[in-house]
């Protein structure tokens, strides 16, 4: 039997269910990398930002153009909805969100739209958290580990490679 394709709003709350929530401190620790709550608060908007470099490119790639844009659209109003529940990101402005998620996707799509590019848009992260303050030097390795658990880029592959 066949499975019928998903739908684009079946689809975008299927890939809102893979989007990592709260990077909490115990997480970050379970790692080995020590933070404060307020580090946490910054890593999971960074990291968010990340993984919706990652969805939108996963989109970009095995959805048919005429659905991309309602798609992606649909995956950032379900994070809206949960933006202080789930998110823990109520001091964070949405407006204002979506203005240094765009930055953040421009930043990485110079490194991630290549071949290697996720090694290298790894890297990328690693260095801005870095300058940030978010991280020692020493954790660089230790958030490399992370951050493929945090965002499986296969999963998301291969739950869009469903949905034609």
């Amino acid at each position: 039997m066949t499975k019928e394709p998903m739908t684009p709003a079946e689809a975008a709350e299927a890939l809102y269910k893979l989007i990592p929530r709260r990077i909490s401190v115990e997480m970050m620790g379970d790692y080995g990398i020590d933070v404060t709550e307020e580090q946490s608060r910054d890593m999971t908007r960074e990291v968010l930002s990340f993984t919706l470099y990652w969805v939108n490119a996963a989109i970009n790639a095995h959805i048919p153009r005429k659905y991309r844009e309602v798609l992606f659209q649909r995956v950032l109003e379900l994070i809206q909805a949960d933006w202080a529940t789930e998110f823990k990101l109520e001091t964070v402005k949405w407006g204002d969100y979506r203005v240094e998620m765009e930055e953040r996707r421009a930043f990485y799509a110079q490194v991630g739209d290549y071949e290697g590019g996720a090694i290298a848009a790894s890297e990328e992260i690693s260095d801005l958290l870095e300058d940030q303050g978010l991280i020692q030097p020493e954790d660089r390795p230790k958030l490399l580990v992370l951050l493929p658990d945090l965002v499986p880029l296969d999963k998301y592959q291969a739950l869009l490679g469903e949905c034609v």
